[in-house]
């Protein structure tokens, strides 16, 4: 596995470098020495194997740095991104970020954020990378490669990056077959809906075979086509069904379709056929279709054979009935004549705006603050869960990281709640949105303190939080006494 350490000048990356060398405990070192570019030093890792960490050559000149940077980046498998905690996100590493992103290589990157020495307890480490998680990269670690602070949880993050890279590696069913370009689009829905009439129709030529008898596609058909200037690849899903209940074959064809679909991570086109209404197994589909937190549309198909009053009680119908899935918007079509396939692509192009939306922390932050206060959710009596700072760490598929009191408060209602304030607020047409909670200082050891441990550390952070509630509750309660005289 090749790793590269990437950073602007001074981030502190070299002082990392050497520190990982001994701080993996090597059984052989094998060094190829430095070159006039790129330093590399391969390990033999008693967990992980084989791996080569590269380090750019620390010029004067970053214009100069950038070719090595741009190559690193190019070359390694897994990516550690070394910003500087003492000045900040700066031009240059703004710069090294679009590097990675032309690259594609936000989800194989590891944010290091260096420098934090003089913090010693664990909210405030937390506090500290908490902005970071809004630059989009796979995740975000503070340490101090000066002091050798948390190295050992970022070989923990290297070490959980090489078991998923080679889990993916080996079970990967796409790693021999070619990439498809274009806005991707799945076609999923109950067998006879009209999935393969509207690949066929899309694409201008029959790829799919089409009958009237139940589940004719067993595998998924990929075709191409283009509108209005816009290249797309569209599937044709085989049946996808509650997964305990496929065998042989069809469960062959089930792994393949879903797999894809995490692959491909497409616009799902979710076929109902109108003349039948919303099924059961239309449900039951949806349910697990849901799952893979895609971008969703509702097509109900087959418009032309119902009037139009019917179609208009269906789809106040289905909002109701869909409760869950109010977010999803719904668009008549007709596969067979195209009758409702331009608003269709309109509304294509509205969800691909909506699955990239980046919220700022601090908008995200004042939103949710005024909603706990005009419209705050409910919670039994002394177990409240506050809201201590929220950031966007992802999109496709939108994730929010909540930092929170007590996490363990965090029930379904309260994600209900701010996913609800989330839509209400900034739209989210039709994606999905994650909503993910940690409290402060979870995951991390207060290296500073030896023999504190985290409870009491929490409990210290609780007493000091309760004595703030009290003196606020004082002050109020003078003010009112002096008012009334």
């Amino acid at each position: 596995m090749k790793i590269g350490l990437i950073g602007a000048t001074n981030a502190g990356k070299s002082t990392l470098f050497n520190r990982l060398i001994g701080q993996f405990r090597a059984i052989v070192t094998d060094i190829h020495g430095t070159t006039i570019d790129i330093l590399s030093h391969t390990l033999e890792v008693d967990r992980l194997g084989k791996i080569t960490f590269y380090d750019s050559p620390g010029l004067g000149d970053f214009s100069d740095e950038l070719p090595f940077i741009e190559k690193i980046v190019k070359n390694s498998d897994f990516l550690l991104f070394v910003i500087d905690d003492s000045v900040g996100i700066t031009a240059k590493d703004q710069h090294i970020l679009d590097i990675i992103r032309e690259h594609s290589m936000q989800d194989k990157t590891l944010l290091v954020v260096n420098k934090l020495d003089i913090k010693r307890k664990v909210n405030e480490i937390d506090l500290a990378i908490a902005d970071y998680y809004a630059l989009g990269l796979a995740k975000v670690i503070g340490i101090s490669a000066k002091k050798e602070r948390n190295l050992a949880e970022l070989e923990d993050e290297i070490a959980q990056f090489y078991t998923e890279r080679k889990k993916t590696h080996s079970d990967d069913p796409h790693t021999e077959t070619p990439s498809h370009n274009g806005i991707g689009l799945a076609i999923v829905g109950k067998p006879n809906t009209g999935k393969s009439t509207l690949l066929n129709t899309l694409v201008g030529k029959e790829l799919a075979k089409v009958e009237d008898k139940l589940g004719t596609t067993r595998d998924y058909v990929v075709g191409e086509f283009k509108s209005q200037g816009k290249r797309y690849t569209v599937y044709d899903t085989a049946g996808i069904r509650k997964k305990g209940k496929t065998h042989g074959i069809e469960k062959i064809a089930y792994d393949k379709t879903y797999a894809m679909l995490e692959y491909t991570r497409p616009v799902v086109l979710f076929m109902i056929d109108c003349t039948q209404g919303i099924t059961h197994r239309d449900l039951t589909l949806l349910e697990e279709v849901s799952r893979l937190g895609l971008p969703m549309i509702f097509c109900l198909n087959k418009a032309d054979l119902v009037k139009p009053e019917a179609i208009n009680a269906m789809v106040k119908g289905a909002q109701s009935y869909l409760d869950f899935a109010k977010h999803i918007p719904i668009v008549p079509i007709s596969a067979l004549n195209g009758d409702g396939l331009k608003n269709l692509f309109k509304m294509v192009a509205i969800l691909q705006a909506e699955n990239q939306k980046r919220i700022g922390t601090n908008e995200l932050n004042k939103v949710l603050g005024q909603d706990q206060m005009t419209k705050p959710p409910r919670f039994s009596k002394n177990k409240v869960c506050k809201i201590l700072y929220a950031t966007q760490i992802a999109v496709d598929a939108p994730t929010f990281m909540i930092f929170v009191n007590h996490k363990s408060r965090a029930n379904f209602a309260f994600k209900k709640w701010i996913e609800n304030s989330l839509r209400r607020n900034f739209g989210f047409i039709g994606v999905p949105l994650v909503i993910k909670f940690r409290e402060r200082g979870e995951g991390q050891e207060d290296r500073s303190a030896p023999g504190v441990s985290l409870k009491s550390l929490r409990k210290e952070q609780d007493a000091r939080q309760a004595k703030q509630d009290r003196n606020s509750a004082k002050i109020l309660e003078k003010r009112v006494r002096k008012s009334k005289k």
